[in-house]
């Protein structure tokens, strides 16, 4: 049912886009439509019955031919049987005139046979019979012609000749059955033919008396558009009026003769004179004339405005008040297509040459101002890069001491195999960790000077996809359940960066879980103009007196000699969230579990 209303009002809409012109064309067009797809049909439907004539007086002719051979041999028998019986030539004239009937009638069978392979057999059958019947007669013929007539043997010849008329009527009958059933069925389709076509007939007069009904109603609908739009228009006339007459710009209505037609109140207050004292003047009175030699407002021997009047485009000039003050105003000249007239709409932009004059001070304090930052965003371009330098230095040089630490000390335990006591081998193991510990911080602390100085490009990103990356990453126990909710957006941001987020979460989830059984669990809820991802967990929980300490960079809750941890994944998230616009939170307590929420833009900064 929507669809329908749908359907309908989406044709409604079609054919009120349409001109006039068109839906009055369609409307006219649609009588016309419908008499030729009556003519059409008509024409169709008769070929149809013409057709289905023709099968019809074609089966009647075969079967008038079919009658027509028998008769002709059934002449031929009788008199052969005279002429053979009394000897009088006279008996023979119904055989003689077969002779000129039985073969055009058997070769007309033929060729109406043509196009019925069976029946054309049975024909040719039939020609062969009655072949054989004609020479048997021309023999009783001859016998009587040469006086050999033999009375013992009529009986026989008799019975010969009767055979053979019975296989003939035989054929004749199976022949002529099938055309009685052709013409049985061509005659019922004729019938029906001419039922059909006189319901398409009455149907086309419906179809042509419902076309005609629709047209028209079109056109009275046509005919009320017309009327509505001319109140429309005089409404709208009446509308502007009133619009000119109360706008806060002034506005003249200039003839084709550039004479002042109308004069609006805001015109009567910016130039100080009433309507009756300026309808009739040339409207470049009210201008200097260098404002009017320079924009072409002359005016030529017949009085008619020049076509060089700027028209449709903003240009300024300097009005003429009633007291002989100057003022600059801004003019837009603009054709009306009913008669021909000109609109002039005026603007005193006396206050607004003076706010741009304001403005451009302030536009010359601005660039003063862009100067100064331009120097200090070099400044501080620099500074980055000095500090980018500084942070490759810290990882590069401080690590190789830390890596020759750790291999010093193994080298020790390989050099002491055996010689040290448990005790010993337990500090160096022991320096190896906080070697290690110190790679992790540098690591972190390079991480967390990175973010949002170095370039990420904004990639169309799958959410789903990229968290399955992210566990692939970490690696979790098998008996560490990740779940991941199925409604997770498509949308286009800087993916390296979530994917960091991401990361820093389910790592914490992960490696602060007091067992390997856990679980943890990504959602999203969608807020609009940004989504609201959640992480949650169940492990430990967060003490809500420390919950606003764990974005402090080198920050734990545990000692670092009970839980081996760099205190910066958290800051690195915080920082991430909060430089692409969002914010993150955190609702957690003690043995209940955490989940981080954090906000994220779908349109990236």
């Amino acid at each position: 049912m929507k669809l329908s209303f749908f359907s309908w009002q989406t044709l409604k809409t079609c054919w009120q886009a349409l001109p006039l012109e068109g839906r009055g064309s369609i409307a006219i067009s649609i009588p016309l439509l419908c008499l030729i797809v009556s003519v059409v049909a008509n024409t169709l439907l008769r070929q149809k019955i013409v057709q289905s004539q023709a099968y019809v007086s074609h089966t009647q002719k075969v079967l008038l031919n079919s009658h027509s051979a028998l008769i002709s041999l059934l002449d031929a028998e009788t008199g052969v049987r005279g002429y053979y019986l009394t000897r009088q030539p006279e008996f023979l004239a119904p055989y003689k005139q077969s002779l000129t009937r039985l073969w055009p009638s058997l070769d007309r069978l033929q060729q109406l046979m043509r196009d019925n392979p069976t029946q054309a057999n049975r024909v040719q059958r039939l020609a062969q019979i009655a072949q054989l019947r004609m020479a048997i007669l021309q023999r009783r013929v001859q016998e009587v012609e040469k006086n050999t007539k033999n009375s013992q043997l009529l009986v026989p010849r008799l019975s010969e000749g009767k055979q053979v008329m019975d296989r003939f009527r035989l054929n004749l009958a199976q022949f002529e059955a099938e055309e009685y059933r052709l013409l049985d069925i061509r005659t019922r389709r004729l019938e029906r033919q001419q039922d059909f076509n006189a319901w398409v007939m009455w149907c086309s007069v419906a179809i042509s008396l419902l076309g005609t009904g629709l047209a028209l109603n079109l056109l009275r609908l046509l005919a009320r558009e017309l009327r509505e739009r001319e109140l429309s228009l005089t409404e709208s006339r009446n509308l502007i009026q009133a619009i000119v007459a109360n706008v806060v710009d002034g506005v003249m209505v200039i003839s084709p003769q550039g004479k002042i037609a109308s004069f609006n109140s805001a015109a009567v207050t910016m130039f100080g004179y009433t309507p009756a004292e300026v309808i009739g003047w040339n409207w470049q009175q009210l201008l200097t004339k260098e404002a009017a030699a320079s924009q072409k407002l002359l005016l030529n021997s017949s009085e008619m405005l020049v076509e060089a009047t700027p028209i449709g485009r903003i240009w300024q000039a300097m009005g003429r008040r009633k007291n002989g003050d100057w003022f600059p105003i801004e003019i837009s000249v603009s054709r009306i297509d009913l008669d021909d007239d000109r609109i002039a709409i005026i603007r005193d932009i006396s206050d607004r040459l003076q706010t741009a004059a304001k403005l451009a001070a302030r536009a010359e304090e601005l660039a003063k101002l862009n100067t100064i930052l331009i120097a200090t965003n070099q400044s501080l371009a620099e500074r980055n890069r000095e500090l980018d330098q500084f942070a490759y230095v810290a990882s590069h040089d401080l690590k190789a001491p830390l890596r020759a630490i750790t291999s010093l000390s193994e080298w020790i335990e390989e050099d002491l195999a055996g010689q040290l006591p448990p005790q010993n081998q337990t500090q160096m193991t022991l320096l190896r960790g906080r070697v290690q510990r110190m790679q992790a911080l540098l690591n972190g602390l390079l991480e967390y000077s990175r973010v949002g100085r170095s370039e990420s490009p904004i990639l169309a990103v799958n959410v789903a996809s990229l968290l399955a990356e992210v566990v692939q990453i970490l690696a979790p126990p098998p008996t560490f359940q990740i779940e991941i909710t199925p409604d997770l957006p498509t949308f286009s941001t800087r993916r390296k960066l979530l994917k960091q987020v991401f990361i820093h979460l389910i790592d914490n989830a992960i490696r602060h879980h007091p067992t390997e059984t856990g679980w943890a669990k990504v959602s999203v809820s969608d807020l609009g103009d940004r989504y609201e991802f959640a992480v949650s967990d169940n492990g430990e929980g967060i003490d809500p007196q420390f919950q606003t300490k764990i974005y402090t960079i080198f920050q734990t809750l545990k000692a670092r000699d009970v839980q081996e941890n760099t205190g910066i994944g958290l800051a690195i998230v915080k920082k991430i969230v909060e430089m692409e616009g969002g914010t993150i939170d955190l609702e957690s307590a003690l043995n209940l579990g955490a989940i981080f929420r954090f906000t994220w833009l779908k349109k990236p900064i």
